[in-house]
């Protein structure tokens, strides 16, 4: 997975191997001496351009500089078509999820619960989403939703992006995704035509996944926390992707 402290930490090793200084950095490819300070302390990342002069500069490619190379987010392992929509069977590390996160425990009944998640405003979302440090590249809008067809009490819902670290500011909640194997299919066309429908959103794909897809093809639901992940593309959050950990 990428992560801005991690570039931050590589470039400076890159640098001293090479013997610069960050004012030599900043002098040879034309930034301030504070912006290279900022790259590799992790608070931002160099535009396309200065990424390709940082390669050219320490003699490596931007891959290596990026870590892409060694890119361990997720692994495709198999990809399955029904009619025209594909969906993929692939792997994903632990994974940690920031953001605000709301309990079924916390309230009386389910209705209390699903009132509590409704009553979340769009502003109150983003100044949550905006405090998060160390957001995973690219950046993305999730929704978590937690053991929705077990017990009620064990239900939760979240409002959260994926982070590098669990050292957060005051008020973030953390949720830690365990190793699993998923179903992932995006919104497209195709996918929507195996509901009935021209265009879906990413939470309606869930159900079809659960009762037809899954027993076609020997999946059965995971026992490790059982969540589907709905992780947007768009900033309207009207496309994406639905995930569904599983297992064979």
């Amino acid at each position: 997975m990428f992560s801005q402290v991690d570039f931050g930490k590589r470039l400076r090793s890159f640098r001293k191997t090479k013997n610069f200084t960050q004012k030599e950095i900043a002098f040879r490819i034309g930034v301030s001496e504070q912006a290279v300070s900022k790259w590799e302390n992790g608070e931002c990342l160099p535009d396309v351009y200065n990424l390709k002069v940082l390669g050219q500069l320490l003699h490596i490619s931007v891959d290596t500089l990026l870590a892409t190379e060694n890119d361990n987010f997720e692994r495709v392992i198999e990809t399955i078509k029904i009619g025209g929509a594909e969906f993929e069977i692939v792997e994903k590390p632990e994974t940690i999820l920031a953001g605000k996160v709301i309990y079924a425990k916390d309230y009386e009944d389910i209705d209390g619960f699903n009132c509590a998640i409704e009553a979340v405003t769009g502003e109150e979302k983003q100044v949550v989403l905006n405090s998060i440090r160390e957001n995973i590249l690219p950046v993305t809008d999730i929704h978590l939703s937690v053991n929705f067809w077990l017990d009620e009490k064990s239900r939760a819902f979240g409002f959260v992006r994926e982070t590098a670290t669990k050292e957060q500011p005051e008020g973030i909640d953390i949720y830690t995704m365990p190793a699993s194997l998923y179903i992932k299919v995006y919104t497209d066309r195709a996918a929507a035509q195996l509901i009935a429908k021209e265009e879906c959103e990413v939470w309606e794909l869930f159900a079809y996944i659960r009762n037809f897809f899954m027993p076609a093809h020997g999946f059965r639901m995971a026992d490790n926390g059982a969540q589907e992940l709905e992780v947007f593309d768009s900033f309207e959050h009207s496309t994406g992707y639905a995930y569904m950990p599983v297992m064979r």
